[in-house]
């Protein structure tokens, strides 16, 4: 499943996404993409840069990761 794509299609809206860190370690976040700001990590095209709505800052998720994605 193409999760990078469903994420870039979530048009703002907050979405729950759960993936696994560089440390091996689950995190599961609730966030949006935000209008305009589409920052990617240079030659990686696997990661999308994700708002955190509860730490209120940005998480760069690798899609690769991914286990789940959920709409709120």
């Amino acid at each position: 499943m193409n999760y990078k794509n469903q994420i870039l299609k979530t048009n703002g809206s907050e979405f729950q996404v759960t993936y696994t860190k560089k440390d091996g370690t689950a995190r599961t976040l609730t966030g949006h993409i935000e209008d305009g700001y589409t920052q990617h990590v240079s030659g990686k095209d696997e990661y999308v840069v994700v708002f955190d709505s509860n730490e209120q800052d940005y998480r760069t998720v690798n899609t690769n990761t991914v286990t789940s994605i959920q709409m709120i």
